[in-house]
């Protein structure tokens, strides 16, 4: 059902598959097999839901979708998300949500990660 679409917005496909994760190069978020079956998958922005690799991976590319600041396409663009948001069960505006709340939290631990000391000596006049 979502094939044709994925076809005409070809860059969203940037995903790297290992046995135990699927990255996405535009996003920090990602998708982790869980150690209950090889079917199980939770995405690091939804942890509290199993999914299908499948939907894992839809969750990727939505992410991938409003993470883009400037899409070529923009109605498109908010028309596959709402697709993939209805793939997940969620509403487009709770998955807007769920990722504002990630990039915060990973904005907090930025913040409160010290910086490292310096490495170049003081010259002392």
């Amino acid at each position: 059902m979502l094939q044709p679409l994925f076809e005409e917005v070809p860059d969203l496909m940037a995903l790297e598959f290992t046995p135990w994760t699927v990255r996405s190069d535009k996003t920090p978020e990602m998708a982790v097999r869980t150690t209950l079956s090889t079917s199980s998958w939770v995405l690091t922005w939804l942890p509290d839901r199993l999914l299908t690799q499948e939907a894992a991976c839809h969750g990727l590319v939505l992410d991938e979708i409003l993470s883009d600041p400037n899409p070529d396409d923009p109605e498109q663009a908010l028309a596959v998300a709402e697709l993939l948001a209805a793939e997940l069960d969620l509403t487009l505006r709770e998955v807007v949500v769920l990722l504002w709340v990630r990039s915060a939290q990973r904005d907090l631990r930025t913040e409160s990660t010290p910086a490292p000391p310096h490495s170049s000596a003081h010259v002392h006049s």
